[in-house]
């Protein structure tokens, strides 16, 4: 028997809407939020996502067919043989119904089957109550593909609209019949009306073995944020033999606002507190986050890290920002885990900024400090540092006009000189440009003022400086159709120019409070100041002479393969330096400065540079690197760099780093990580270890040894990793991060 609801009988398709309705809502409580990733590709179809469906609407036409249908004068209807109600996709199933028209009942048994885009769930009863919205499955199992997820209920009852009730619940993204983990509950209750669910004698197995017992805990239903704890972080240092515990707990103080506490116990150290919190207002947002370890045993002191960001927009054109950071010594991070790299965390930056952004001018107004880590002579604080920039439009073929001016007070407690410095530079420029040339010649004159207290002998306390600079800046473009193999290439060949003359003026007298040389490499050929900062501007009368080759694949545009080399010819002696001591420069060539970077279709990447000294014959500085990445499991890179100086003739470094991570099989694979001293013939840094990955579950073990300096010995610690795919991921941003500065290119998720 086949039935489709009539227009007129409005009546009928208003209870039938209420049935389907209510079993749409009594089991969607279930569902959490979809997951669009790829963690599931090693769980075959079995499980496979659906296609995404459009939102149910109620008002859809209703179908319902069976084999046999009995209709009495009281109002009860009896259905049986393979009775399925149909509406808008969504399906239910029954071998048997009965449908009291009078209470609003309606019961099916045996087989019972509810599906839709997102759900599907299978009991052996269920009894629904349309007037009041509610009802109840018996002995229910049911399945959510766009989570991979799947379990069973003993009783799912929806108590009113929004209290729905499981008990005896099994939870798991295992595929059926090899289920490596699971969560029970003996009771669980979801209110949609708080957005909320807790549940009862919560526990996590794996590999049959309880790892985790909650006996009550509470968790939201919705993507909004709740109070509770969060999975631990532990960690395992194997040469200090000792345990590091962490278990952070969230506390959502308002919607704009949350805290996250830490207690956490560091064996051998002692107890550690740290706290985070965050703040977000239309206008503004920030965190604020500290640690502190009274008395820290192995380190013989109490130790602390403090960390303020915060930026507010106070109107369309202005913006202020806020960065503090404080830490109680050089140690800490390395100590506390917080850095693999003991020797990259330098210092600690004070920064406060105000900035401006009209249409044509921009403002910035910074105040500057550091906290020193590594190293015994900080930079001079700011305070204040004021910029002024002209921003307007820039056109072709006409006189374009260019201004900035910069007024900083450089303090310092413990050097001298101390005071202001004022530099205004206005330029101007005419841009020429054709389809194969260009051609942009500049003139900028640098004004320079100071006014010092503190001032050594022999400094004046208001020296100044007046540089016009000239430069003219030109190249072409030509390019040729070529192949490479098989593929339709374009080879293009940048010849470029770059002239620049600055008149020599005395600068010897003038502090130096922010400025030093730049290292030298093939962009800066074409730079107008071989110094950073003003304190310094170089004299020049000098042409750089640049060449760039490229391979860009015809139809995608991609870059294939990229060669640069240059050298500066100079025109004069070079009499401004750093240091009254320094000597002047007289080569009448700099160093050769070369480039090379390239990514292949098999592929494999190449990338190197080179520093070339002419007089000794030798490369000052040399790296090169060659990668193989098919995807982020199956990568190798070795890289080697030097830096060599000729005048100690000695090797400032001389290093080589071998990483990679390669996967055997499906669900296994390898890590590892080796930096070597080739100078001082010693390891630097080994990691090494692996990692699983199976449908609904994955763990990483690596192993770490680094040497902090020359003197210390290897530090060794292990880290482990364990990851329940759709439920909690145990150390993983941990093992992320160590990972990913170790190995170049590794990638967390597939």
């Amino acid at each position: 028997m086949t039935n489709r609801t009539a227009p007129a009988d409005k009546a009928c398709l208003r209870k039938m809407t209420l049935c389907a309705g209510l079993l749409l809502g009594l089991c969607t409580s279930l569902t959490v939020r979809a997951v669009t990733d790829n963690r599931w590709l090693l769980c075959g179809p079995a499980l496979s996502p659906p296609a995404e469906t459009e939102p149910f609407d109620p008002s859809a036409p209703l179908e319902f067919s069976a084999d046999r249908a009995l209709f009495d004068r009281a109002g009860i209807s009896r259905l049986s043989g393979e009775v399925e109600f149909r509406q808008d996709g969504r399906t239910l199933s029954a071998e048997e119904a009965l449908y009291d028209d009078r209470q609003g009942i309606v019961e099916a048994q045996g087989g019972v089957h509810y599906r839709d885009g997102a759900l599907e769930v299978e009991g052996e009863r269920a009894r629904l109550y349309l007037r009041s919205d509610t009802g109840s499955f018996e002995q229910a199992r049911y399945r959510l593909p766009q989570q991979h997820a799947h379990g069973t209920a003993q009783r799912v009852a929806k108590i009113n609209e929004n209290i729905t009730r499981l008990q005896r619940v099994r939870y798991t993204t295992c595929n059926p019949g090899r289920i490596d983990w699971q969560l029970r509950a003996r009771e669980i209750r979801l209110d949609r009306h708080r957005r909320m669910g807790s549940a009862k004698g919560v526990s996590v197995h794996f590999k049959r073995v309880p790892i985790f017992y909650f006996p009550y805990l509470v968790f939201p239903i919705t993507d909004e944020r709740l109070s509770g704890f969060l999975m631990p972080d532990i960690r395992l240092n194997l040469s200090r033999n000792s345990t590091d515990i962490a278990l952070p707990y969230y506390w959502n103080i308002a919607p704009n606002y949350d805290a996250t506490i830490t207690p956490r116990f560091i064996e051998r150290r002692g107890v550690m507190l740290g706290s985070e919190f965050r703040y977000l207002t239309p206008s503004s947002s920030g965190q604020l986050y500290g640690e502190y370890l009274a008395d820290d045993r192995l380190y013989g002191r109490d130790r602390a890290l403090l960390r303020f960001q915060h930026h507010s927009r106070l109107s369309p054109r202005w913006s202020g920002s806020v960065n503090y950071n404080y830490v109680s010594d050089r140690d800490y991070f390395v100590d506390m885990g917080d850095s693999f790299n003991p020797n990259t965390t330098t210092h600690q930056e004070r920064r406060f900024t105000l900035n401006y952004r009209g249409d044509r001018w921009a403002f910035a107004g910074t105040l500057l400090g550091y906290q020193m880590l590594i190293g015994t002579t900080p930079p001079y604080q700011k305070l204040p540092q004021l910029t002024l920039q002209y921003v307007g439009r820039q056109r072709e073929g006409e006189l374009n006009y260019h201004f900035r001016s910069e007024y900083t007070y450089f303090d310092d407690n413990a050097r001298k000189p101390t005071g202001s410095r004022l530099d205004v530079a206005p330029a101007v420029s005419f841009p020429l440009h054709t389809t194969a040339t260009w051609l942009i010649p500049r003139l900028t004159l640098h004004h320079t003022r100071y006014r010092l207290d503190a001032t050594p002998p022999g400094m004046p306390s208001a020296p100044s400086r007046t540089l016009p600079l000239f430069s003219v800046d030109g190249g072409l473009f030509l390019e040729r159709f070529t192949e490479w193999g098989n593929v339709a290439m374009v080879q293009t060949l940048e010849p470029r120019l770059f002239y620049l003359y600055v008149p020599y003026r005395e600068q010897s007298k003038l502090p130096l409070f922010d400025t030093s040389a730049y290292t030298f490499n093939f962009a800066q050929l074409f730079r107008q100041n071989r110094f950073t900062n003003v304190d310094r501007i170089n004299d020049a009368n000098q042409l750089s002479l640049g060449l760039t080759s490229r391979f860009l694949e015809t139809d995608s545009g991609a870059e294939r393969l990229r060669v640069s080399i240059g050298q500066i010819l100079y025109f004069q002696d070079r009499r401004v330096t750093l240091d009254a001591g320094d000597g002047v420069e007289t080569s009448t060539t700099s160093d050769l400065a070369a480039e090379l970077g390239g990514r292949f279709r098999n592929h494999w990447s190449v990338g190197s540079s080179l520093i070339w000294d002419p007089e000794s014959e030798r490369s000052r500085r040399f790296s090169a690197r060659l990668q193989y990445k098919r995807d982020g499991r199956h990568l190798f890179t070795i890289d080697y760099r030097h830096q060599y100086l000729p005048e100690e003739d000695r090797f400032r470094y001389k290093r080589l780093d071998l990483s990679g991570a390669w996967a055997v099989n499906p669900n296994w694979y390898l890590l590892g990580h080796w930096n070597y001293d080739l100078d001082g013939e010693e390891t630097r840094e080994t990691l090494i270890g692996f990692g699983y990955d199976s449908c609904c579950w994955s763990t990483r073990l690596v192993s770490r040894e680094f040497r902090r300096d020359n003197e210390a010995e290897l530090d060794r610690a292990i880290f482990v990793n364990l990851e329940l795919k759709g439920l909690s991921n145990i150390n993983g941003k941990r093992i992320d991060a160590l990972l990913k500065d170790g190995i170049l290119g590794y990638e967390t998720s597939r």
